[in-house]
C-alpha cells in the first residue's frame, strides 16, 4: 500500500513537472495533537511542530489545485509528567480551492512513524518501545486558510485518521491533530 501510494505521488508530480504555473513552497507550523477513542481518556493534548515542502500544480488556474506534500511532523501526548513524542512523515495529497483571499484544502494523508521519545520532567529522555504504534496510518486532512500575499499564507487545518494508533486491537485510540500552519510559495518555472 506504501509503496502504490509513493509511486502515484511520483507519478502525479512526474506528469505536470513541466508545468509553468506550479510552484513549490516551505510550509512550518505548531501541531496541538491529542487522540480520541474509548481508551484515551488519560491523555492530554500537546504541542507539537510541523515543517515540509509542497508542490502546488494549478488544474483550473487561480481556482482549483491539486497540493502535494512531505512534512516532518511532531504528533503525542501527555499523560501526567510524561510527554509523549511521536514523529511523523506525513504525505497528504490535497485538492485545494481558492476563493479570494480564503482557501479550503482535503484529501487523504498517509503518515510513516519515524521514532518515538518519552520526556518527564526533570528526567532525561526515555526512547518509546515502538513494536505497539502502528508504522503507517492512513487518514485526512482539511482546512481552511488565508493568503496573506501572493507568495505567504496562514492556515489551519484538522488531521483525523481511518486507522487505530497501536497495533493491539484492546486498545481503540486514533490520533487527531489541529495545524497552525504558514506557507511560503516560490514561483514555477
Amino acid at each position: 500500500m506504501k509503496k502504490c501510494f509513493l509511486l502515484l505521488m511520483f507519478a502525479l508530480l512526474a506528469g505536470v513537472a513541466t508545468e509553468a504555473q506550479a510552484q513549490v513552497g516551505v510550509r512550518l507550523g505548531a501541531n496541538y495533537t491529542g487522540f480520541s477513542g474509548s481508551n484515551s481518556n488519560d491523555l492530554s493534548r500537546a504541542w507539537g511542530y510541523h515543517g515540509g515542502l509542497f508542490y502546488s500544480i494549478p488544474v483550473v488556474e487561480d481556482f482549483f489545485a491539486v497540493q502535494p506534500e512531505v512534512l516532518y511532523s511532531r504528533k503525542g501526548a501527555s499523560v501526567g509528567p510524561q510527554d509523549y513524542r511521536i514523529p511523523y512523515i506525513d504525505i497528504p495529497v490535497l485538492a485545494k480551492i481558492n476563493a479570494g483571499p480564503l482557501y479550503f484544502e482535503a484529501g487523504p494523508q498517509a503518515s510513516f512513524r519515524v521514532g518515538g521519545v518519552i520526556t518527564t520532567d526533570g528526567a532525561p529522555d526515555i526512547t518509546i518501545d515502538t513494536d505497539r504504534i502502528q508504522r503507517t496510518t492512513i487518514g485526512y486532512a482539511a482546512g481552511i486558510g488565508f493568503n496573506a500575499t501572493q507568495a505567504v499564507n496562514i492556515g489551519v487545518r484538522y488531521n483525523g485518521y481511518f486507522t487505530d494508533d497501536v497495533t493491539d486491537n484492546s486498545a481503540n485510540f486514533r490520533q487527531n491533530i489541529f495545524m497552525f500552519t504558514l506557507g511560503f510559495m516560490f514561483s514555477g518555472r
